[in-house]
Formats: C-alpha cells, structure tokens, sequence
C-alpha cells in the first residue's frame, strides 16, 4: 500500500487540522501532483466540524492543564482518534460521492502543551510538544494510511517544532515576482515572510504572541460568550495604557524566547494576570477586553512592521478568526497604515482550511521523503522529514 503511493505522481490528501483556538477540527482535500520542478496544490473542498461538547471540555481541561492523571490523557487521545476517524471517513465518503478517491490522510492533531526551551535533554534545555489524536485509531477506521506528528522529528533534531507548517505556506505562497508577508490571527498569532522569487531556506517565520486566546477567555470569564462576536464587546471598553506597558513587559513580547510560543504562556495564566492588573488599576471587563485585544493588535504590529517599511509592502494577507474581529481589525489598520489588511481568499485558497491545507501538503511530502522542517525557522540543526507514517490494519492473514 505504502509502496505505491510512493510511485503516484498524483495524490489526493485529506488534511486534517484542530487549532489552539480548540473548538473543532478543520477537515480539507487537495490534489497534490509532482514534477521535476515543484509540486502543483490544488484545494478541492472542505468542512469545519464542531468538538461535541464533552469532548471539548476535556480538550479544555488538557491545555489549562486541568487533567489530574496520566489515564486521562490517554483517554482524550483515543477519543479524539475516534472522533476525528469518523469524520474523516464521512468527509472521504462525501468525496467518493463526487468521484474523489482519497490516497492518503494527514493529522496534526490537538496540541495539548508545547514547551519551548524546558525539557532537560542533551545536558540542556531542549523543547516538547504533545498533540493528541490517536492517528492508530483515525487509519484503522478510515483505512487510509495516516501521517501524524509532524512537530517532532523538528524536535529531535534540536528544534522547537514550530512554526512548523511554512514549508507549506511557502510552496503555496510564494511567488517569484511579489514579496508576501502572511499573518494568521488563531489562538496564537504568527507570520510568514516570503521575498519575491526565494526559496524555503530563504522563507522568514515566527510567531508573534496572543492572537484570539487571551481575548477568548476573558470574553468567556466576563461575558458568558465563547469568543467576542466582531469585537463588538472590545469596542465599548476603554485601552489601559497602564495595563498595556504591564502586560508587554513579558519575555517574549521582548524578543528574549525563540521562534514559537502557545497557550501555555498567553493562556488562562496570562488571562488570570490581566484580572489581577485589571482589578488593581480599578478596571472593568469591557476595558480589560479592549486591552487585551489591543495587545493582540500591537505584538503582530511589531513583528511585521519592519517587513513592511523594508520591502514598501502595499498588500498584506491575513487568515484565522482574529481577522473576522472588526474591532481587532481596526486596530490594526491604526498601527500599520502603510499596507491593505487582504483576505487570504485572494490567494486562492479559504482561510478557514488553510492549516488543514498545510498538513495535507506535508503528509505528501512525508510519503516522498522530502524535507519540510525548516531548520532555520525553527532553530533545529538538521532538515527534517515531519510525520510519522502510520499503515492502517490489513484483513489478510
């Protein structure tokens, strides 16, 4: 099975994505075809489907680090495998209908932690990261062969495994007469800076700290609402600059951490310190809102400000639930008026299955053995092939 997928010039990919916004998995088709020059992606369709409620809340529990046992985690690793095997078994079937015969299956997973620079290793701090999603469970009922892991063959090779989808947002990106600057507003906010005509080892990659996280959950402590619909909440508050200089006076706001960040820093325990401030300095939940949102909108401001000024960019393309924020948006334009804020629809592709998109590309790539880590951006010391390959069980004897 394996051997030939191997041999196929064209494959058909179902990626599948659940980001550290944590409130459903992204399920995406593409048809990858290879050539002596550089594959060919094209997108063929895809769907969101919502965590069922009890699956979300251990999925909660697991990033604010709520699970009291190591059973727990294993538990929520099968029942995420399950869950994401049935849906991608009906989304395969939904494309069987249409004559589409998926090759192969690409899960990330849901991360859960990701450490940077606090796992002893090698005599010195290295990194971890841990997404679950038992793929075991997603190939045995899909029957499909199913590449996952994609963050930890990075890892080994002395990398924080993140940003680790932009090899794909490269070779779907880039272009070789424009220079594009990608920002993606999810949980945690980052960007991709591909100049005009460059190759991988020339791509530029980071994130740039809380994206919708910090503004999720203080939405969800002070209002009863999972996210703030358009920023509408935001918009009513008041900035604390007080609070604001607090708040950036975090390490990795500073530049002083490296290339990738999570939840585990701009979470529930950054949310609780903005409470904290936020009762010390008298404030409101409106006004901690519209901080916390303004923080979003300057730590992204900064990292891409100077790829804007340098290379005089007039467009730049955003994608991830923070860009539906009107409010956020606004903020935005405010600190970087030099360039248009785009959909990255223009591009060709929907924003709402683009990582889902992104482990597709990587799981064909992991099939042929070629490298998508890219040491530079994520401060490994070798390339490395991402995914683990995992065959689903045969009925022969």
């Amino acid at each position: 099975m394996l051997n030939s997928l191997i041999k196929k010039n064209s494959l058909v990919v179902i990626g599948l994505n659940a980001g550290t916004s944590a409130d459903g998995l992204d399920l995406a088709a593409i048809r990858i075809v290879f050539s002596k020059r550089s594959p060919k992606v094209s997108f063929i369709g895809g769907e969101t489907v919502p965590y069922p409620k009890l699956l979300s809340l251990g999925v909660n529990s697991g990033i604010s680090n709520r699970i009291r046992s190591v059973d727990e985690v294993i538990q929520l690793d099968r029942l995420l495998g399950i869950f994401y095997g049935e849906q991608a078994k009906k989304f395969s079937a939904s494309l069987r209908r249409q004559g589409i015969i998926a090759d192969l299956l690409a899960s990330h997973g849901q991360t859960i932690r990701h450490l940077t620079g606090k796992v002893l290793g090698r005599n010195k701090k290295e990194s971890g990261s841990l997404q679950l999603g038992h793929p075991e469970s997603i190939a045995e009922q899909t029957g499909l062969i199913t590449v996952a892991d994609f963050r930890q063959a990075d890892i080994a090779c002395g990398g924080e495994g993140a940003p680790i989808t932009s090899y794909a947002m490269w070779q779907l990106f880039s272009h070789t007469k424009e220079d594009r600057l990608i920002v993606n507003i999810g949980g945690i906010a980052n960007y991709f800076f591909f100049p005009a005509g460059c190759s991988p080892q020339k791509a530029k990659a980071r994130d740039c700290g809380p994206g919708n996280s910090l503004i999720d959950i203080i939405t969800e402590k002070y209002f009863h609402r999972s996210f703030d619909c358009y920023g509408r909440l935001a918009a009513r508050g008041r900035i604390s600059q007080r609070l604001l200089i607090l708040l950036m006076a975090d390490d990795y706001l500073k530049g002083k951490c490296g290339p990738s960040t999570g939840r585990e820093r701009f979470g529930d325990k950054f949310a609780d310190k903005i409470i904290k401030y936020g009762k010390q300095l008298k404030l409101n939940g409106l006004d901690l809102l519209a901080t916390a949102t303004e923080l979003t909108a300057i730590t992204i401001a900064n990292s891409i400000q100077g790829f804007i000024n340098k290379h005089a960019l007039e467009k730049s393309y955003f994608l991830g639930g923070g860009f539906k924020n009107r409010y956020l948006l606004g903020r935005l334009k405010a600190y970087l008026p030099k360039t248009s804020l785009i959909s990255i629809d223009r591009l060709g592709y929907n924003p709402d299955y683009l990582e889902a998109v992104c482990y597709a590309v990587m799981g064909a790539m992991a099939i042929k053995s070629r490298p998508t880590g890219l040491a530079h951006i994520t401060g490994a010391k070798k390339q490395s092939v991402a995914g683990r390959i995992i065959q689903p069980p045969t009925d022969k004897n």
